[in-house]
């Protein structure tokens, strides 16, 4: 009898591993479209340099503690399979995660880079030759991780896509769904760190931020909608799996949950909000709580994108 391989590990896997590259991606554009030492800009850039490195490694965490065998993840990277999605994706997360943790320390202050050297063991003193300041590399490592997260955001949804066996998987709107996805619960994630951090909010982060958000929500809603015409036109063997979210055991969770809590209604608070600015030269509103709200639903939405796809995707081959 056939199982669920991937299960909840997986879909965490997906998730983290987005929300990496869509905080490097959204700090990687701040750094070069905010003028240095502008506070809108460098804040932005510096939340999501901070925060980027982490979620992508607990995913990978997760997804060698899910094989069981998780000493023996290292044999990937042994054998040259170019043509193998699972290798050029492995190799990919190894370098964006460098990359990430480099830019991480980049954006450091003096004094946190002090407070972290110091608590290091005497015997360790040889280390502290590694605390350099990095500020001047700042847009070199947004420039070469810009490119770097957006194929982390893809491949999230490549390494589904390219298992033909699955239908409910085998469409390259899969990873472009997940790439729009990705950007914006990185967004998300920003909104959420503003709102949570005490300080005062500018309008041109709230006006950053909403704008992004909003473009990408709506790319995404606009790859939904195809990947369920394209499904429905499809052969036979897709159409059932399509039945899956159109009638099936996920309707309520993808129709209510994803589409309409997850998306629909935080690009509602995000219009309500960004309206008056695009209308007139009026300030963006920023109502805190509601911009919790809409950043927790994305984020929520963005979890159960994946959630969705990896469990209907295999159950599409169970039926």
């Amino acid at each position: 009898m056939k199982t669920i391989a991937w299960g909840f590990l997986i879909v965490n896997y997906l998730f983290l591993g987005g929300l990496s590259a869509g905080l490097f991606f959204i700090s990687a554009l701040a750094t070069y479209l905010h003028k240095n030492g502008e506070t809108a800009g460098s804040r932005i850039a510096r939340y999501g340099a901070l925060a980027a490195p982490w979620p992508v490694m607990l995913g990978c965490f997760l997804l060698i503690f899910d094989l069981g065998r998780g000493f023996r993840f290292y044999k990937l990277f042994l054998h040259f399979r170019w043509m193998s999605p699972m290798w050029i994706g492995s190799w990919l997360l190894v370098v964006f995660t460098a990359i990430a943790l480099l830019d991480c320390y980049a954006w450091l202050s003096a004094a946190e880079r002090e407070r972290i050297f110091s608590r290091l063991p005497r015997r360790l003193s040889f280390v502290q030759t590694l605390n350099r300041d990095l500020s001047n590399s700042r847009r070199l490592l947004a420039a070469v991780g810009f490119p770097v997260s957006i194929g982390v955001a893809i491949y999230t949804g490549v390494l589904l896509g390219a298992v033909q066996s699955r239908p409910f998987w085998n469409t390259n709107l899969v990873a472009q769904m997940f790439l729009f996805s990705a950007l914006s619960t990185g967004c998300a994630a920003l909104i959420f760190a503003l709102v949570g951090n005490g300080k005062a909010v500018s309008f041109e982060e709230v006006r950053f931020l909403y704008t992004l958000d909003i473009c990408f929500l709506t790319l995404e809603f606009f790859i939904v909608l195809p990947y369920i015409i394209h499904g429905k036109l499809s052969v036979q063997a897709v159409q059932d799996s399509l039945a899956l979210i159109l009638g099936g055991p996920f309707t309520l969770v993808f129709w209510v949950f994803f589409l309409g809590l997850g998306l629909l209604l935080p690009f509602g608070i995000e219009i309500r909000e960004t309206l008056p600015s695009l209308l007139s030269n009026a300030s963006v509103h920023f109502n805190k709580p509601l911009a919790a709200v809409a950043a927790v639903l994305v984020l929520a939405g963005g979890f159960l994108l994946r959630y969705i796809f990896v469990y209907a995707g295999q159950m599409s081959t169970l039926q």
